[in-house]
């Protein structure tokens, strides 16, 4: 599931085979803007939240958002375009092809001071600093009822978490996700987003996701493990189904994060 570490390794893929590269094959399935062309230069490729951008010279940008299920592959330079219904974009350099699969949005904008698609965004938990306090300050202009999982989903207010690591975040801050923003004092959400912001930078080298300490057997410590027993308290982890309390699904431990509005009964250290 692509999250903001995701498209940092995308970004570590492919900047090898198209950064500052002749385009010399571009192809698209289908695509919403202007059309980068053959022989156009590629000034780089930089990931900001979940949106993977390859910024081609004539100040136009090809942005990528994977959703749920889309990746970034490359191969060499004389790979032949797979027969995948999946394949949406091949970009081919004298250094290599990067294709794109199964990405939901596929569109460009120009970088001539006009609004773009990704001007909505947060401070990106992915870089290596990340504006905590100006996270909080985003938080704060939410609703107070907002609860914690919906805070750490919306991109307006930080940029590069995804679901599974919305679990996991609140989790290892040991607040439950159910708990309304309001109730959160500036430092608890200073604590929930550093945590987050860690857990990003960490994994953006790693060849697959993990959130769990180096002492955890597992690579995650209540996401995708409904009724499994607690990795560090071995009470059942609890599972709200999409739709039912906020559109995504969630996992949590009782014992560790407590209920909504309770703190835990076995709480974590800080």
């Amino acid at each position: 599931m692509p999250e903001g570490d995701s498209l940092r390794r995308a970004e570590a893929l492919l900047s090898p085979i198209l950064d500052g590269q002749i385009a010399t094959d571009v192809w698209f399935r289908k695509i919403r803007g202007h059309r980068p062309r053959n022989g156009q230069r590629i000034e780089r490729v930089n990931a900001v939240g979940k949106h993977l951008l390859i910024e081609f010279e004539r100040r136009i940008t090809l942005r990528t958002h994977l959703g749920m299920s889309g990746s970034w592959r490359t191969g060499p330079a004389d790979a032949k375009a797979p027969a995948d219904p999946r394949l949406r974009v091949l970009i081919r350099t004298d250094l290599g092809t990067a294709m794109c699969f199964a990405a939901p949005t596929i569109d460009t904008f120009v970088r001539d001071g006009s609004p773009t698609p990704i001007d909505h965004l947060g401070p990106d938990l992915s870089n290596d600093v990340a504006d905590i306090g100006r996270v909080v300050e985003l938080i704060r202009s939410l609703d107070a009822e907002t609860l914690l999982a919906q805070a750490l989903l919306d991109q307006r207010v930080s940029a590069g978490i995804g679901n599974v690591f919305k679990s996991e975040i609140a989790f290892l801050a040991g607040i439950h996700p159910f708990t309304p923003v309001g109730e959160l004092s500036d430092r608890a959400l200073e604590r929930v987003w550093t945590i987050a912001h860690q857990q990003l930078v960490d994994n953006r080298s790693r060849s697959s996701r993990k959130t769990t300490s180096a002492l955890v057997q597992g690579r995650t410590y209540v996401y995708g493990r409904f009724r499994a027993p607690c990795r560090r308290c071995s009470d059942s982890v609890l599972f709200s189904p999409a739709g039912q309390v906020t559109e995504r699904s969630t996992y949590w431990c009782p014992r560790c994060q407590g209920t909504a509005g309770r703190p835990p009964s076995h709480p974590m250290k800080p």
